[in-house]
């Protein structure tokens, strides 16, 4: 089956599906091994660098082995259903529907004026204290997980699929979830996870970028502001401590010519310093929180268009 086939069902089974909790999923199989190979090689390799990137390659390594070898056996029995299982790899890799429902969730209690409940449920994908935010808070820290998000949780994964199928797709996944788990700065990961960190920063770098594109081009078709996002890319994108994740944040506030950044505070209470970035000094409001959700399935159906041109090209 065409590759173009596969991932497209892949992403009607996503917005259909998305991640409910009664389902399983290799994400969560990952952070088990990961929690059980950290502790199996704190206590049996003596440098923590070392053992970090043994980590990295077990897990990634084993990820790669265990798809291929259900794909290899699956297109064996017959190649329905080994393309199934293609479809449903690249399903598990993707959050299009889980991430706009947030976004859609958190709207909805701003609108329907549950500060509270917006904060709490903002404070299940963020790391900041969301409980000191106000609505204006809650709204940039939401459009500023979504949009961040686009990238590492739906545009790479799909330009890995395209590359690779389930397996590049899953096996970015695990990337991802390392550096979730493990690559932190802080005492405990700062060497343990310095690879995983590392190694996240290098795999994203060409997908941030393609995000970056895309949503410039979205711009472009829903008549927003493309130059002041191209702007705002240049000039804002390295401000942060990511090489790759402010790309999309920026841009998106470039897009809809308003601003997003600004102090915040860490679950410890201490002020976390965030440059504001993006358009004019205009603050995000709950029209921007609609558009991130309508540029997270823009960006999905221009990746589509510009695979196709590529690949028949």
């Amino acid at each position: 089956m065409e590759q173009a086939w596969i991932m497209g069902l892949a992403v009607v089974l996503d917005v259909l599906i998305g991640d409910p909790l009664w389902l399983p999923h290799p994400v969560r199989w990952m952070g088990f091994f990961i929690n059980k190979l950290e502790i199996f090689l704190r206590r049996n390799v003596n440098n923590l660098r070392l053992a970090g990137v043994l980590l990295w390659f077990m897990l990634v390594g084993g990820t790669l082995f265990l798809s291929y070898a259900v794909l290899a056996v699956t297109f064996k029995i017959h190649w329905i259903l080994g393309s199934a299982v293609n479809v449903v790899m690249i399903f598990y890799a993707l959050a299009i529907k889980s991430l706009t429902a947030e976004g859609r969730i958190i709207r909805g209690h701003l609108q329907s004026g549950n500060l509270a409940g917006a904060g709490k449920r903002l404070q299940t994908v963020v790391s900041r204290d969301c409980s000191r935010e106000d609505q204006r808070g809650i709204i940039r820290g939401a459009i500023e997980t979504l949009t961040e998000n686009l990238s590492d949780g739906i545009i790479a994964p799909l330009l890995f699929a395209a590359l690779g199928g389930g397996p590049w797709a899953l096996a970015y996944k695990a990337v991802n979830t390392l550096d979730s788990m493990v690559g932190y700065k802080n005492e405990k990961y700062k060497d343990f996870g310095w690879f995983s960190a590392r190694a996240d920063d290098a795999v994203n770098l060409i997908p941030a970028r393609l995000t970056g594109i895309l949503i410039v081009l979205c711009s472009v078709f829903f008549f927003h502001h493309p130059f002041k996002a191209v702007r705002a890319w240049l000039r804002d994108s390295q401000k942060g401590p990511s090489p790759n994740g402010g790309i999309p944040i920026v841009t998106f506030a470039g897009a809809r010519d308003m601003a997003l950044g600004g102090d915040c505070y860490a679950p410890d209470g201490s002020v976390i310093n965030i440059p504001v970035v993006g358009g004019s000094g205009r603050p995000p409001d709950l029209k921007d929180m609609g558009w991130a959700n309508v540029y997270i399935h823009g960006a999905v159906f221009l990746f589509f268009c510009v695979y196709i041109l590529v690949k028949n090209f």
